[in-house]
């Protein structure tokens, strides 16, 4: 018992340390926005950053049977704060968005947001938004499919770059056709939203992989996959502890060879970790643990 809760504590130092920036950081710019910039989507995305603190701490403290359904809970108040976001304020927040400002040449707050939560703060904190603030995947993690049977090879290596073509293709079409962005329409948002569920949710059933979307097509997850790289927040091995079961393989959602990458000491994450802790919870030698490299 012992051994177990310093197994815990080791899990949960570096989460505990994002559980308190969280609530501190947005809380006070969830309540400037709201009351000074008049954006209510924007406002209610910030306050759900925030209140991820708190249900973060749940999980760290969470028995091991229950710390995935803590981490779901804080998911879904993430992505559902992404996707209120989207679609009260009507931004386009996917990266089709960001594509159509930067061909317009124009200004937007969706221009922050890929900048915080796909380029700059995955050099920090990895690929976390995939983990515990995707408003697809907190549906996707519901679905009776499974967690597919190994990463596929041969054409599927490359349909992430068909992702990245086709938002970029939508982007360029539409600010040819309408010379503005998106975000000026609530209805085209929303019928953004739509497509990209129903591709995510189309694809798990296809594959009976809930992650299927994530590493087959994701154009945002393509571009985490490299951004994430140097992250300082990370899964670190201990190759001398471990005791070759193979439990951290056997559950991770993204196909990742966790053993084989802990016995040779190198990275577990290589840009595909979405630091669910799956294989953290399941070693029974502690030779996984999440920290800040030094």
């Amino acid at each position: 018992m012992n051994q177990e809760c310093a197994h815990s504590c080791r899990v949960s130092r570096a989460l505990f340390v994002v559980s308190a920036i969280l609530p501190l950081v947005f809380w006070p710019l969830a309540a400037v926005v709201l009351f000074h910039g008049k954006a209510l989507g924007l406002a209610i995305s910030l306050f759900c950053s925030g209140l991820q603190g708190p249900f973060l701490v749940g999980y760290t403290f969470a028995r091991a049977a229950r710390k995935q359904w803590w981490r779901w809970l804080v998911l879904a108040i993430g992505g559902l704060g992404i996707l209120m976001f989207s679609l009260i304020d009507a931004v386009n927040l996917d990266i089709d968005g960001f594509f159509e400002i930067l061909i317009l040449g124009t200004a937007g707050v969706v221009i922050g947001h890929t900048m915080v939560t796909t380029i700059i703060g995955p050099l920090i904190f990895g690929r976390i938004l995939c983990g515990w603030g995707c408003w697809r995947a907190m549906v996707l993690e519901r679905l009776h499919v499974g967690m597919g049977s190994g990463r596929r090879k041969g054409v599927w290596v490359w349909t992430p770059l068909v992702g990245v073509a086709v938002s970029f293709a939508v982007a360029v079409l539409f600010t040819l056709a309408s010379g503005h962005i998106r975000s000026n329409s609530v209805l085209s948002v929303f019928v953004g939203v739509a497509i990209y569920y129903a591709a995510a949710i189309a694809l798990a059933l296809v594959l009976h992989d809930q992650r299927a979307f994530c590493k087959y097509l994701c154009p945002t997850g393509f571009i985490l996959r490299w951004t994430s790289r140097p992250a300082l927040l990370h899964v670190s091995v201990q190759a001398e502890a471990c005791n070759e079961c193979e439990a951290c393989t056997d559950v991770c959602p993204m196909d990742i060879p966790v053993a084989k990458r802990v016995k040779v000491g190198t990275s577990i994450g290589k840009g595909d970790c979405i630091l669910c802790q799956r294989c953290v919870e399941s070693c029974p030698t502690g030779a996984l643990k999440t920290i800040f490299k030094k």
